[in-house]
């Protein structure tokens, strides 16, 4: 393994890049529901190449693909609670042009008993 260098640089590359990410939505707590499905894509696939090497017991592999599935989940449950959190009393999704609030209450409120 003469390029496992390369290896290890771009995985530092690629922690380094979430840092910021992880601190302006920790600051501004922030996020909408609209950059959640970047971060499922982003913890499939590195779901899928942690199981990789995990499946093939390449070390090298298993110490790139741990750290950066860790932070993809990180990420994923950070932006995950402040999209919950930002969307306390509102619908998530953003009404249509023909739907008042008035109308998302009326239809919330209704009582099943």
């Amino acid at each position: 393994m003469a390029y496992e260098s390369l290896m290890n640089t771009a995985s530092a590359l690629f922690l380094i890049c979430y840092f910021p990410e992880l601190y302006a939505n920790w600051k501004n707590k922030n996020a909408n529901i609209y950059n959640l499905p970047e971060k499922i894509i982003l913890l499939m696939a590195s779901i899928f190449a942690f199981s990789y090497s995990f499946l093939n017991n390449d070390i090298s592999l298993i110490a790139n693909y741990g750290p950066l599935l860790a932070l993809d989940t990180f990420a994923f449950l950070m932006r995950l609670y402040y999209v919950y959190n930002n969307s306390q009393g509102e619908p998530i999704l953003p009404l249509d042009s023909q739907t008042s609030k008035k109308d998302m209450k009326q239809v919330t409120s209704v009582d099943f008993s």
